[in-house]
C-alpha cells in the first residue's frame, strides 16, 4: 500500500513539475517548478530500487539521503513563501522569509548536516533503515521534521481560513487540502517526536501530505486559469 502512495506521489510531482515547466522557460514563477522538480527528487529517493542505484553513484554512503533532507527543506521554503503571498499572510510571510524564519532553517540545516556527519553510514540503506540504533541517526531523522514542522504551522491556520472563506468553491476545495497537507506534515512530526511505534500511520501521513499538496496546487492553478486576474490566489502564479 504505501509502495502504491509512494509511485502515485511522485508521479503526480513529475506532472506539477512538467505543467509548471512551460511557465518556468518564461521567466514565470519558476519557483513552484523547483519545488515540484526537487520533490520529485525526494520521493524518487525514496524507493529502494532508486535510492541504492542514485547512492552508489554519490559513493554509497548515504550522500542521497542528505541531499533529500536539505531538498526538503528548499520545497518547503518555497511553498511556504508562495502560499503567505496567495492567501494574503503577512505574519506567515514574515515567519517564513523574515530574519525569525531564515535563522530557523539555518540553524536546523547545520544541525542536520552536523548529525549527518556524526553518524557513522558505511553503506547504502534507504531511509538510513539499517542504522536506526543509532542516536544520531534518530536525531538526524528528527531534525529533517523540524524545518517542514515549523513551514507547516505557519501556514496551518492561513490555509484553514482559506477553505472556509475564499469566494470560489474550488478555492476552498484547493485550501482545503493544502491545509491537510499542512496537518499531516505537523502530525507525522508529532508522532516522530513522541517516539510511537506507528510506521504505517508516519509513512501515510508523510505521502499523503505529497498527494494532498500537489492536487491543491493543481487546483489552484485550474482556478488561475479559469478566472485568469479574478482569482483571490493570484499571487501565487507571481514570481
Amino acid at each position: 500500500m504505501i509502495a502504491v502512495l509512494q509511485w502515485v506521489a511522485l508521479t503526480l510531482c513529475l506532472m506539477c513539475a512538467a505543467w509548471r515547466l512551460p511557465a518556468a522557460f518564461k521567466g514565470r514563477n519558476a519557483g513552484l517548478f523547483w519545488a515540484f522538480l526537487l520533490l520529485s527528487v525526494a520521493v524518487g529517493l525514496s524507493l529502494p530500487s532508486i535510492y541504492l542505484r542514485a547512492d552508489a553513484l554519490l559513493g554509497g554512503r548515504n550522500l542521497a539521503n542528505l541531499a533529500v533532507r536539505f531538498a526538503l527543506y528548499a520545497i518547503f521554503y518555497i511553498l511556504a513563501a508562495k502560499l503567505a503571498g496567495a492567501y494574503r499572510a503577512a505574519h506567515g510571510q514574515r515567519l517564513i522569509r523574515g530574519p525569525v524564519g531564515v535563522s530557523v532553517l539555518v540553524l536546523i540545516a547545520a544541525g542536520t548536516l552536523v548529525l549527518f556527519l556524526l553518524s557513522d553510514l558505511p553503506v547504502s540503506s534507504t531511509g538510513l533503515a539499517a542504522y536506526s540504533d543509532q542516536p544520531t541517526v534518530r536525531a538526524y531523522a528528527l531534525a529533517g521534521r523540524l524545518y517542514p514542522a515549523y513551514a507547516a504551522a505557519c501556514l496551518l491556520r492561513p490555509s484553514a481560513h482559506a477553505a472556509l472563506t475564499a469566494g470560489r468553491r474550488i478555492e476552498r476545495v484547493a485550501a482545503a487540502l493544502i491545509c491537510s497537507s499542512f496537518a499531516m506534515v505537523l502530525a507525522l512530526t508529532a508522532l516522530q517526536v513522541a517516539s510511537l511505534p506507528v510506521f504505517l500511520l508516519i509513512d501515510l501521513f508523510a505521502y499523503g501530505a505529497i498527494v494532498c499538496m500537489a492536487v491543491g496546487l493543481a487546483l489552484v492553478w485550474i482556478s488561475l486559469w479559469s478566472t485568469g486576474n479574478g482569482s483571490a490566489c493570484r499571487p501565487l502564479a507571481r514570481e
